[in-house]
């Protein structure tokens, strides 16, 4: 059996800016359970891919599809898969991925047949051999929805121990790696090292995978799978990194034994970078660079409304703590649908007041699978999915015409970039790979 994996482009303006692009890892790790099964595998990377997917059909001609995307993409893995589909009838289609596992739904339509919602990869290596030796799909297949006949079989889903995940094959990531940075920083690995989060913040998605359970992988293989990377930068996506903080301890402790000498970008809780200074500083001195935290927003009436438990004090003292050394801090903050003129103007003042560098801004999106989602599914103002990037209003401004919020969206982003660009960020060459010690 030929399997072809497919991760679409992406449907946003900002891809253009090539400041953050990411490894495509969740194909990797699928690549890495066929190779085992000993299977023909191609990866098609749609966001730097310049062959049509009807010339990889085409030349490929594979058996089974596998197709992974955010809601974003979500119009083009139903498209490839009818595109494959159209190309060969007996292709078999699958889609699979975060926003497939909280929302399988919206894939039970024509050219999709098998909708995959676990993180497992031995369940999907068994449907793999299923499909192979034309076998009834066994109901062991952790999560999967198959279509039969006019209906659609569903097998249970169970959370998956992360640590049964394999060190994934990045034979892909090492022929194409110049294509894949965060900012500065070039031939960025991504590596995964818990599911979930053990936070419950009302709009977040991503607490929500895995079970709603957080799982953490072993350090000593995070260590394996860190330094069999050829690359010098590493991206951990993970919801939150800090969520046990002697964990990171320890971390921090297993890279200087192993004398890593890499560059680390991690997400963070405000309210654990606050209480933390002295692990923020030992993280600084191994190399990491980059903290990307969930800010979002400067009021305390704000941060109770997202269900943050945190405070603005806490903001500007996690702020504090990582520009109290060499590291940067990735701020996130939100602007929701009841903004006003004032507070797209105090965000700013409030950012220039804390000397951020790197700021980000986003406009509150009730994402599909959220308890905010369903608290908002009948105020929506837009059904397009590319709509769901965070850069678009998906509720009505309540305080403002659609034009005014647009225009104070894009002006404080404008000038959240200037305050960066006069502060010494965004000025970064592509080249530059190395650490600076």
């Amino acid at each position: 059996m030929k399997v072809l994996l497919v991760r679409p482009e992406v449907p946003n303006l900002f891809k253009y800016a090539n400041l953050i692009t990411s490894e495509p890892i969740e194909l990797e790790y699928l690549y890495t359970e066929l190779k085992i099964r000993k299977y023909e595998t191609l990866i098609f990377d749609g966001v730097f891919e310049e062959r049509p997917f009807r010339k990889i059909l085409e030349t490929f001609e594979p058996d089974l599809v596998a197709i992974t995307g955010y809601i974003t993409q979500e119009d083009l893995m139903i498209g490839y898969a009818r595109q494959a589909k159209s190309h060969n009838l007996s292709v078999a289609t699958i889609v699979g991925g975060v926003h497939v596992q909280l929302n399988p739904e919206r894939f039970k339509v024509m050219g999709i047949d098998y909708i995959f919602r676990s993180e497992s990869m031995e369940s999907f290596g068994t449907l793999v051999d299923a499909l192979e030796n034309g076998l009834t799909i066994p109901e062991s297949v952790n999560g999967l929805i198959h279509r039969c006949g006019d209906r659609w079989i569903e097998n249970v889903m169970v959370p998956v121990e992360i640590d049964k995940l394999p060190i994934p094959d990045r034979s892909y990531f090492h022929a194409h790696k110049n294509r894949y940075n965060y900012l500065d920083l070039t031939s960025v690995a991504t590596v995964k090292t818990s599911f979930s989060c053990q936070h419950n913040c009302n709009f977040c998605y991503c607490t929500k995978l895995g079970g709603g359970v957080y799982n953490a992988r072993s350090l000593d293989l995070i260590i394996e799978e860190i330094s069999g990377i050829d690359t010098d930068n590493i991206l951990i996506v993970d919801d939150d990194f800090l969520a046990e903080i002697e964990r990171a301890k320890a971390f921090v402790e297993k890279v200087r034994a192993a004398g890593l000498e890499k560059n680390y970008i991690c997400y963070a809780r405000a309210d654990a970078v606050a209480s933390s200074p002295g692990l923020i500083r030992d993280m600084a001195e191994v190399g990491f660079k980059y903290f990307i935290v969930g800010l979002e927003a400067i009021s305390d009436e704000d941060l109770r409304h997202y269900d943050k438990k945190t405070t603005e004090v806490i903001n500007r003292k996690c702020i504090e703590n990582i520009q109290n050394t060499d590291a940067q801090i990735i701020a996130l903050m939100m602007v929701s649908q009841m903004a006003t003129k004032k507070d797209f103007v105090e965000l700013y003042k409030w950012a220039e007041k804390n000397k951020l560098v790197y700021t980000t801004v986003s406009i509150f999106t009730p994402i599909p699978g959220t308890a905010v989602y369903e608290e908002h599914r009948n105020k929506l103002i837009s059904k397009k999915n590319g709509h769901w990037d965070f850069l678009h209003l998906v509720l009505e401004p309540e305080n403002m015409t659609r034009f005014q919020f647009y225009f104070h969206f894009i002006w404080l982003s404008y000038k959240l970039y200037r305050l960066g660009k006069k502060s010494g960020g965004f000025n970064f060459d592509r080249k530059r790979q190395k650490k600076k010690r």
